[in-house]
């Protein structure tokens, strides 16, 4: 089908409305970027800017996967030894909010009250049927299970630490 999309045109060139068209049998809709951050954040993938930036690492990040001391030198091998070593104050987790409530990016992530956390990204998954976030806790409450609270409105809404991604993928990486 992809094929046929590329030579289809309308009258224009652009060739949008001709591949919708011809995709409808085949159930191809619109969408734009709230499904795909939605779809990104079922999979924990992290959205540079939001989930991560000039401020984060890539261990606290859940992204150690993409740093490996052991294959060779690379530009900042040194300071992620060095954090490695040290251990990480705070963790990149998925959580549920157990209650229905958005979590969305800047949110405070509550311990007992106090603010101990940031959400980087949150919506309604659905994929998954659920008000699902991600952000970053203090190690100690990074352990799925853990209790946490999210800020919404003015008010702690009760979350849980989960396991990610929420959507199990269909790929092996």
């Amino acid at each position: 089908m992809a094929s046929r999309l590329r030579r289809r045109r309308t009258r224009d060139g652009r060739g949008c409305d001709a591949g919708l068209a011809e995709g409808n049998a085949d159930g191809v809709q619109p969408i734009g970027l709230g499904a795909r951050d939605t779809l990104r954040l079922e999979m924990k993938y992290a959205l540079y800017g939001n989930d991560i930036d000039e401020t984060t690492n890539p261990l606290e990040a859940g992204l150690g996967w993409v740093v490996k001391p052991a294959k060779g030198d690379f530009v900042g091998r040194a300071a992620t030894e060095a954090l490695r070593a040290a251990g990480l104050r705070r963790r990149l987790v998925g959580f549920e909010m157990v209650e229905r409530a958005v979590a969305r990016h800047g949110y405070p992530i509550l311990d007992g009250g106090a603010s101990v956390g940031v959400v980087t990204s949150g919506s309604y998954g659905p994929s998954v049927d659920k008000y699902i976030g991600i952000g970053y806790v203090p190690t100690a409450l990074a352990a799925v299970g853990s209790a946490i609270a999210v800020e919404v409105r003015g008010r702690g809404q009760a979350a849980r630490v989960v396991k990610t991604p929420f959507h199990p993928p269909r790929v092996k990486r």
